[in-house]
């Protein structure tokens, strides 16, 4: 079960290794782990689970959860 009724988390409070959802107009876009973070700029990268795609995410342009599963 997802735990997402807390508040979005901003690229300081995520560290590699974290299981996150990325959600985006109102649903889930990408589940994944974080692979590196750069706090200054509000940017993580991520390891898509689905596809096994790395991605680079803007925090100020998603919503992101750590998936408490």
């Amino acid at each position: 079960m997802t735990n997402n009724t807390g508040s979005a988390l901003d690229a300081a409070a995520l560290g590699p290794g974290d299981h996150v959802e990325v959600h985006g107009n109102g649903h889930i876009r990408y589940s994944g782990y974080i692979e590196d973070t750069m706090p200054q700029l509000n940017i993580v990268w991520i390891r898509e689970l689905r596809t096994g795609e790395r991605r680079m995410l803007f925090t100020d342009e998603c919503r992101i959860f750590r998936d408490g599963t």
